[in-house]
């Protein structure tokens, strides 16, 4: 499958699936659904009216959040439907729809880019990653959050989850899916929540870590590697973010004198 296909289905997914678990009550509390390294992250280098760019907005978990913290967001995704669920959420925020692969964005313009478990949904995730770090300032801070290759998460995705992406793509066999695995799925996030995860956001989870047309596993030192090729230097990283690793990286300001 090229590219192109590849990044349709995944358009046409979250359309028809959004990432969106948040209750009412989490909207109201939207920092308390922030991981650890990010709350870091942004009490470490946000100030009021600095340019930020999230890429991958999803339906606003962590667009709502900014939001809070006076700065002068865009959020981007590449679902038109996403953008509405988290345009409902932070009405203050300017939004754009477009492919992490290829953002219609100044190179050097943001002084701080988020992408929180994003890259690994695309189809070239080196190049997105690229791309994020083209529209940061020299000096600037970007956050991203990657699927890691040595977890039991790869395993679930690559082989359980192959022949239940084959089922859910029948009629029958979503109507089987939907009868035995979701219920099971739900209960378990029902616990885990005590209480709080509805069937709508268990059911979202479920089509986004299992049913996605595209997941990516990387390990740090590739994600170390391919910052150095983009000029930004790792600044802190966390191994164990559920599914994730997240990184911090700077940005070298002597990329502005070379290319004077």
């Amino acid at each position: 499958m090229n590219q192109d296909e590849l990044q349709k289905q995944t358009r046409a997914h979250y359309e028809e699936f959004p990432f969106d678990f948040l209750t009412a009550e989490d909207e109201r509390n939207i920092e308390r659904l922030q991981p650890t390294p990010f709350l870091r992250f942004t009490n470490a280098y946000f100030t009021p009216g600095m340019k930020v760019a999230e890429i991958g907005c999803g339906p606003g978990r962590g667009t709502l959040f900014m939001a809070q913290r006076e700065v002068d967001l865009l959020a981007v995704d590449i679902s038109p439907g996403t953008l509405r669920l988290a345009r409902r959420r932070a009405p203050g925020v300017n939004f754009a729809q477009a492919s992490n692969m290829q953002l219609p964005l100044m190179d050097g313009f943001f002084d701080a880019v988020v992408s929180d478990g994003v890259i690994h949904h695309t189809p070239d995730a080196f190049r997105s990653f690229s791309e994020n770090a083209r529209i940061l300032k020299p000096g600037g801070m970007i956050y991203v959050g990657v699927y890691r290759r040595r977890r039991y998460y790869y395993y679930v995705y690559t082989y359980l989850g192959r022949p239940i992406r084959w089922l859910e793509k029948r009629a029958w066999g979503r109507a089987m899916i939907y009868a035995t695995l979701l219920p099971v799925y739900y209960a378990v996030h029902l616990v885990k929540s005590r209480g709080e995860r509805t069937w709508h956001g268990a059911k979202n989870f479920f089509y986004d870590y299992i049913i996605t047309p595209q997941a990516t596993f990387h390990t740090r030192e590739e994600i170390v590697e391919w910052g150095q090729e983009n000029g930004l230097e790792l600044v802190e990283y966390d191994e164990n973010v559920g599914n994730v690793h997240a990184f911090v990286f700077r940005k070298k300001a002597f990329l502005a004198r070379e290319a004077e």
